[in-house]
């Protein structure tokens, strides 16, 4: 049996690893931000984000296919089923590639719509145009990677997931560097993009070349295919809500908004949901262990999911407070002059995403448990409360209004979520109004540090390295409590 202590190093080294390849590519996009910005303009930076918006938004209609990879490998392995395995693998893959032909033929098609609605200056209109054909393909080619990636996190080769990731996103960034130095502008980001998507399957195949060879020989039988296409339907829902809640900032202000404040929501909405969210990764290893609670012993699964919530309350609960303390003046710094309003704009939008953070963990038991409906109903909540005040706020206080309105859609939705899983979760996974206090406290303090060092430090670089100070005191006092906390134990 495995000692606690190597346990908790096991899920330490493999959450390490998971949130390496998972932030890489919103590394890359958020390091590349200020650049796009000062080389090719506004203007041309807003096509490049929507592009990567709608990639975002087409990475969901996958029928559900990635999301399912990781629980029904898990499933097979706590049944040891390798036979269930290869089929499971042989039907997401057809499947992909059935759609990958149909985002091809579609190209044109979804490129005209997206330029229906959005305005886009004429300017770059051509190459908005070339973007927005390619990227339904694109993002089909990420969703092969990502089903590869998938299987190999289901059966805990954490390592291999961060090479994937890791080296296409090199390829990536070489990309994007060479395009801006030699002036290619928006084409030469779309090959930069290809390549990283060719990449990233590329690695998957030769990473993954033995289940494909000695496993996958057939898809899953009637039934099997019944329980999984199920799932994967409901799960395919709870993905578009996800990314909604990303998403659904740029897209209306894109629709709603002018030019310049599309250009702020654009640069700081990625920013700022890729810092809040980004512990969310670090459950994909609980998520592995949950998928196996579920095939070996699914009588255990309430008391495991919440031994999870609990230790992941813990570890939220700071980590919101600093990022509402410190992240709205360290994307400032960050974003420069060329943008405007981000202080208040991240604000409002990190709180939002903050509240989500904190039933990320509890989603996670209901995916595990096969009843990812729940966590769909919570994002429907969210979209509709989200485009409803969106609308209306946006109209009475433009690009501030719809950012507040992410507070009441994230608000709605954390009560969804709980009050529909409370039988899937055992009782007393919470946490009690000490934790909540000290995390006030943490915010306001580091809140206060933060518009001080705003305020009296100049340039950009300079405010950076002390906002990061900043985020590691407030980090070391709020690890005080935990560290008392263990040596009592």
């Amino acid at each position: 049996m495995t000692s606690p202590t190597a346990a908790a190093t096991s899920y330490r080294r493999d959450a390490l690893l998971v949130a390496v390849a998972r932030m890489a590519p919103l590394g890359v996009q958020l390091l590349a931000t200020p650049l796009v910005l000062d080389r090719l303009g506004d203007s041309a930076y807003a096509a490049w984000a929507l592009m990567m918006t709608t990639i975002n938004l087409l990475l969901t209609a996958d029928l559900g296919v990635v999301g399912i990879m990781q629980r029904y490998h898990g499933i097979a392995r706590g049944q040891q089923d390798a036979r269930l395995g290869g089929r499971i693998t042989a039907s997401v893959l057809l499947v992909l590639a059935g759609l990958l032909v149909t985002v091809v033929a579609l190209g044109p098609w979804i490129s005209r719509g997206v330029l229906a609605v959005v305005d886009v200056p004429d300017a770059v209109r051509a190459d908005a145009a070339l973007l927005f054909r390619h990227a339904g393909t694109l993002a089909v080619l990420q969703l092969v990677a990502l089903a590869f990636s998938s299987y190999l996190a289901a059966h805990s080769r954490f390592v291999a997931v961060a090479v994937q990731s890791l080296a296409a996103r090199a390829v990536l960034a070489g990309g994007i560097a060479w395009a801006l130095l030699t002036d290619q502008g928006l084409p030469g980001l779309l090959l930069a993009s290809f390549a990283d998507a060719g990449v990233a399957v590329l690695l998957g195949v030769v990473l993954c070349r033995q289940h494909l060879l000695r496993e996958v020989r057939r898809p899953t039988d009637r039934a099997q295919t019944r329980e999984l296409w199920a799932y994967s339907w409901r799960n395919q829902l709870s993905a578009l809500g996800f990314v909604a809640q990303r998403e659904l900032d740029v897209v209306i202000a894109g629709v709603m908004l002018s030019t310049a404040a599309l250009a702020s929501v654009s640069a700081a909405a990625p920013l700022v949901a890729a810092a809040c969210l980004a512990p969310t990764v670090l459950l994909t290893p609980v998520f592995t262990s949950l998928s196996v609670q579920a095939g070996r012993d699914p009588a255990g699964l309430a008391a495991a999911g919440a031994s999870a919530e609990r230790g992941w309350l813990r570890l939220v609960l700071p980590f919101g407070a600093l990022a509402l303390g410190v992240l709205p003046f360290a994307a400032t710094a960050w974003l420069g002059p060329e943008v405007s309003a981000i202080t208040p704009l991240a604000a409002l939008l990190a709180a939002g995403f903050v509240v989500t953070l904190a039933g990320n963990a509890r989603a996670v038991v209901v995916r595990a448990a096969g009843r990812p409906g729940i966590e769909t109903r919570s994002y429907v909540v969210y979209a509709a409360v989200k485009i409803v005040a969106g609308v209306a706020l946006a109209v009475v206080g433009g690009m501030l209004g719809l950012a507040a309105a992410g507070i009441l859609a994230s608000v709605a939705a954390l009560v969804v979520l709980v009050r529909g899983s409370r039988g899937l979760v055992a009782p007393g996974s919470g946490v009690g109004p000490r934790e909540l206090l000290r995390a006030l406290a943490l915010a306001a303090g580091t809140g206060a540090l933060s518009f001080v060092v705003s305020r009296a430090v100049d340039g950009r670089w300079t405010t950076l390295v002390c906002l990061v100070v900043v985020a590691g005191a407030g980090a070391a006092v709020a690890a005080v409590p935990v560290l008392r906390a263990r040596r009592a134990a």
